[in-house]
């Protein structure tokens, strides 16, 4: 394989309106005892539907700069001598012409990447969580979960614009995984068991490098750099696997069996509440562990996801 970049990253912490009282003067409320209504300025008597500013009982006071309402006919604006409307000219309909673009054009086109999170799901207050997945140095995390949520984390990856290269013992899970994620073929490469490979990446094209390779991980982890990612996948955490959690800058977990919740507390010193957190999660969610906040979220699969890699599960 050449020329496919990968990458790592960390947890960036996602009127009633009132009637306003009737103006009132000397005796209480204006008219209230029945007499001639006077103007509140000028003190002349006008007519109960002209007299501005005052509202009748149970009337509510309309909303300043309303403009005509309830069927008032507005009053003719004074005009000047000889004035004439102006006549406005009918808009000209649009003209938007139609170009076609080859599909080697198209294929030359890239959505630069963004280093400012990659969004994992929400939490309980439906706030969104976001990961720095790739930062400008290197970046270890594990994931201790299964197939559907590695893929669905690596999906959302390759929304941020990341080359990812997958070396698993089974290579047939991943398998046109890019093809179907981006069109393309040189976004995802799967390579069998582990293998010396050399990547670069950048901020907008950023790196990610996924070890699928048993409940080991990686046995020779690469030499990461700036805007690389390393992600071992865990498919069931033992203590064969504790070398890797510990070098991760982040751990994400998915439900947890009894055993991997006793094997999890003692090498993330982890309290009771929390294993028994992990044990009790429902299929959909994943816990965050590191990068200075542990959180439980949502996955929030999308339609798109959830027909491809089916119902969320462990």
């Amino acid at each position: 394989m050449s020329g496919v970049p990968v990458s790592g990253g960390a947890l960036v912490p996602l009127g009633n309106d009132r009637v306003r009282p009737a103006p009132s003067g000397p005796a209480g409320p204006l008219n209230a005892g029945g007499g001639p209504r006077m103007n509140p300025v000028s003190g002349a008597p006008v007519s109960g539907a002209s007299m501005p500013g005052l509202v009748r009982p149970g009337q509510q006071q309309p909303p300043l700069g309303a403009g005509t309402m309830h069927g008032e006919v507005e009053p003719a604006r004074p005009q000047r001598q000889g004035y004439q409307p102006r006549r406005l000219r009918p808009f000209q309909r649009l003209r938007a012409g139609m170009h076609g673009v080859s599909r080697g054009a198209l294929q030359q086109i890239e959505v630069p990447g963004t280093s400012s999170g990659l969004l994992l799901g929400r939490d309980g207050n439906k706030a969104p969580v976001l990961v720095r997945m790739f930062r400008d140095e290197p970046t270890r995390l594990s994931l201790i979960g299964g197939l559907w949520g590695a893929r669905v984390t690596v999906f959302r990856a390759l929304a941020m614009g990341a080359r990812v290269v997958v070396f698993t013992n089974q290579p047939s899970e991943w398998q046109g995984f890019g093809r179907w994620a981006t069109g393309r073929d040189d976004r995802v490469a799967v390579m069998s068991g582990e293998r010396a490979v050399t990547v670069g990446a950048t901020a907008t094209s950023p790196a990610l490098m996924l070890y699928d390779v048993g409940p080991h991980g990686a046995q020779q982890p690469p030499a990461l750099g700036p805007w690389q990612t390393q992600l071992t996948v865990l498919r069931q955490l033992t203590a064969y696997g504790f070398p890797s959690v510990q070098a991760s800058n982040m751990i994400f977990l998915q439900r947890l069996a009894s055993g991997e919740a006793s094997a999890a507390a003692s090498v993330l010193q982890l309290t009771s509440e929390t294993v028994n957190l992990l044990q009790v999660m429902r299929d959909d969610m994943m816990a965050v562990l590191g990068g200075q906040a542990d959180r439980y979220l949502w996955l929030n699969p999308t339609d798109v996801e959830s027909r491809q890699f089916g119902a969320a599960h462990r």
